[in-house]
């Protein structure tokens, strides 16, 4: 019975925890609280799924006018969409794993839970692809780049697909890193605030520059992976992986 009192949506313990921190709840602060976790939270799974589903029409164009659409065929044309709703699948049962099997009990686990979540699902999803990559597409294929003479692999497709999974994860390691309270950037910019809101602007506009440091040289190198192994087909994969597990996540919580 204790065990199913925190079975409950990991937003809603947030939403609980941000309103038992105002001072004085009315309906003015709650709705505000709730209005911006909605917000957040729509707002987050609107754009990914914009980019996602943009994305993987994309990859659909191309296949069609590779060999896989000239030879017709479907399982190898539909790829993209398959690769995709694997990574949904896996997602849910990774969420699973959090809301039944090892539920957060405390609001300090929810954070913990959250990054777990990440790891297994990339763990989980990199082998899944690659099966998949290897069952639904041929030994060698064309038509993925501006010469049509060359040759593209199933396993140079697996890469583009594991280098977005894990430049993913790596992205969102250093995010955790740079906007959460347990490290010491977060305590950093709190502790500035105590010479005045200048140097704390100053502080936390800088932090900001730096911490896209990371998450821009992974871009760069999923895009150049990407584009080396399959053109534009594998550049789709490399940048559509990494959304594919952050907006499964999004939408399971």
């Amino acid at each position: 019975m204790d065990r199913d009192r925190f079975l409950v949506p990991l937003p809603l313990l947030l939403l609980l925890y941000q309103l038992s921190l105002t001072r004085v709840v009315t309906p003015k602060t709650a709705t505000a609280t709730v209005g911006d976790n909605v917000g957040d939270i729509a707002g987050m799974g609107a754009d990914l799924f914009g980019s996602f589903a943009e994305a993987t029409c994309a990859a659909l164009v191309v296949s069609s006018v590779s060999s896989l659409g000239a030879g017709h065929s479907w399982v190898g044309m539909c790829y993209p969409m398959m690769i995709t709703a694997v990574g949904i699948l896996v997602c849910i049962g990774v969420t699973l794993v959090a809301t039944d099997f090892n539920p957060a009990k405390t609001l300090d686990d929810i954070e913990s839970t959250l990054k777990y979540q990440l790891i297994l699902s990339t763990a989980i999803m990199t082998p899944v692809a690659y099966l998949l990559t290897m069952t639904a597409l041929p030994a060698e294929f064309t038509g993925l780049f501006a010469d049509s003479t060359i040759v593209a692999k199933n396993w140079h497709i697996f890469v583009c697909v594991a280098s977005g999974i894990w430049g993913g994860l790596i992205i969102g390691l250093v995010t955790e890193y740079y906007t959460s309270n347990t490290y010491e950037p977060v305590q950093d910019v709190a502790d500035s605030c105590r010479t005045g809101a200048a140097t704390d602007i100053i502080f936390g506009l800088a932090l900001g520059y730096k911490s896209t440091i990371v998450p821009c040289f992974m871009i760069a190198i999923c895009i150049f992976t990407g584009f080396t192994l399959g053109g534009m087909y594998g550049t789709v994969f490399s940048l559509c992986l990494s959304l594919s597990l952050s907006i499964s996540l999004s939408r399971c919580f």
